[in-house]
């Protein structure tokens, strides 16, 4: 016993892993599952901000990317099950059509720059989600494949391929439990391209996964908390808390591509 607790502290004070440290992930971990538990997006968009405000980015993005692709594997028997699957199977497609072509671009366009521009197109778009502005039916399988497509370049650009799908689950007719289900299905197919990519890079260290391993719980728990609020919820409370968050993460995005600009 007291061999394994010596290997541990050792384990820990390698990783520079301090009680604040901890702390601080715990908290920041359980703020984003609680947003993801109730809307079935921005864990990532919520936890890599909070994250970064006590480690860089290339540790705070693998350990979000690790929790999301866990969550999402966990929650995915359920969300199978009310997840919308017409609409799915395009979106992923145009999806992983649109990745590499984003990754492309943003070796022309700073990175900086896609941010802001993602950012003003997403305003926009909570601008008329916020006005009413609704499909009275899902859109053609051409139509999803570019919504797809644009989740795609919005990936390889900025990795933030949630805006444009939230807006189309949002102003479609599918209702809260179908867009919920899709958007936590559609993220998991994100989440293992981000994690392929992050590990073939070398991001994924001893403390990144460490900290993944230990914030597991805390995430797992703020889900759950955030299911419990979205079941006795309504359709109108899912949708007014949905654009709200939407818009904070593109403020957010903005504010963070002019701080890179200046």
């Amino acid at each position: 016993m007291f061999d394994l607790t010596a290997r541990l502290s050792d384990l820990f004070a390698s990783a520079s892993l301090t009680p604040g440290v901890l702390m601080a992930t715990a908290f920041s971990v359980l703020a984003a599952a609680l947003l993801r538990g109730f809307t079935g997006f921005g864990f990532a968009l919520a936890a890599v901000p909070l994250l970064g405000m006590f480690m860089p980015p290339s540790q705070s993005v693998p350990i979000a990317i690790c929790l999301q692709f866990v969550g999402s594997l966990l929650d995915f028997p359920r969300a199978r099950r009310d997840g919308h699957w017409p609409s799915l199977r395009w979106l992923i497609v145009g999806a992983a059509a649109g990745s590499p072509v984003g990754a492309l671009a943003l070796s022309v366009v700073p990175a900086s720059v896609a941010r802001i521009l993602i950012a003003t197109i997403t305003i926009a778009a909570v601008v008329a989600l916020n006005g009413g502005t609704r499909l009275e039916q899902a859109p053609s399988k051409t139509m999803t494949s570019l919504v797809g497509l644009i989740c795609g370049l919005f990936n390889g650009l900025a990795a933030m391929p949630g805006p444009p799908v939230v807006m189309y689950y949002m102003s479609g007719p599918f209702g809260r439990v179908a867009a919920r289900a899709s958007l936590l299905v559609f993220f998991l197919a994100t989440s293992i391209a981000a994690l392929v990519s992050t590990a073939l890079v070398g991001l994924l260290d001893l403390r990144c996964l460490i900290l993944s391993v230990l914030a597991l719980p805390v995430l797992i728990a703020g889900t759950r908390i955030g299911e419990q609020a979205f079941r006795h919820g309504s359709d109108a409370l899912h949708r007014q808390v949905s654009i709200a968050s939407l818009g904070l993460i593109a403020i957010g995005s903005a504010i963070k591509g002019v701080s890179e600009l200046l």
